[in-house]
C-alpha cells in the first residue's frame, strides 16, 4: 500500500509544479532509467540564464522472470539542462519504482548525464545519456547503463 502511496506522492508533487514550467516535452527512450526502454513526460522551467530545470516521469514494463513476472517500472527524475543553443549538456537524478505483476516492489536510484541537440526552431530533439542505475537498499550497485530518445515539444 505504500507503494502506490509514494508513487502517487511523487506523480502528485509533478503535477502541482507545473503551473510554474515553460515547455512540456514527451519522448520516447531506448535503455535508459526506464530499462530496455520508456515513455517519458517532461516539463521544462526555463529561467532567464543557460541553466533550465526539469521534472520528468515516465513508464516501462519488463520481463524479470517466472517467479517476479512482468516489472512495471516508474522513473521520477530532476534534472538539470544547461547551455544556450542547441547544443546543450543535461544532468540529473531521481527514483525508479518498480512494481512486478507478483507484487514484488524494488526502488533504485537513477542518475545521467548526457548530450541534449534541441534546435529553438524545431519540435523535435535527441538526447544521448550516461544512466547509471543505483541499487543502494540492501546491498550497494552500481550498474551501468546509457539511453538514447527522440523526442516531441508539446
Amino acid at each position: 500500500m505504500t507503494t502506490i502511496k509514494n508513487i502517487l506522492i511523487s506523480l502528485l508533487l509533478l503535477l502541482s509544479t507545473s503551473f510554474c514550467f515553460a515547455q512540456s516535452n514527451i519522448y520516447l527512450e531506448i535503455a535508459g532509467t526506464g530499462g530496455l526502454g520508456s515513455i517519458n513526460y517532461e516539463k521544462i522551467y526555463k529561467p532567464e540564464n543557460n541553466l533550465s530545470y526539469s521534472l520528468r516521469t515516465g513508464f516501462s514494463m519488463a520481463p524479470i522472470d517466472k517467479n517476479n513476472g512482468v516489472a512495471l517500472i516508474f522513473p521520477v527524475m530532476f534534472n538539470g539542462i544547461y547551455g544556450q543553443n542547441k547544443h546543450k549538456l543535461e544532468f540529473g537524478l531521481g527514483q525508479s519504482f518498480t512494481l512486478s505483476t507478483k507484487a514484488s516492489f524494488f526502488i533504485m536510484g537513477i542518475s545521467n548525464l548526457g548530450y541534449r541537440l534541441e534546435p529553438d526552431d524545431k519540435k523535435y530533439f535527441f538526447r544521448l545519456t550516461y544512466t547509471p542505475i543505483i541499487s543502494y537498499l540492501i546491498d550497494f550497485q552500481w550498474q551501468h547503463w546509457a539511453g538514447i530518445s527522440i523526442g516531441y515539444k508539446l
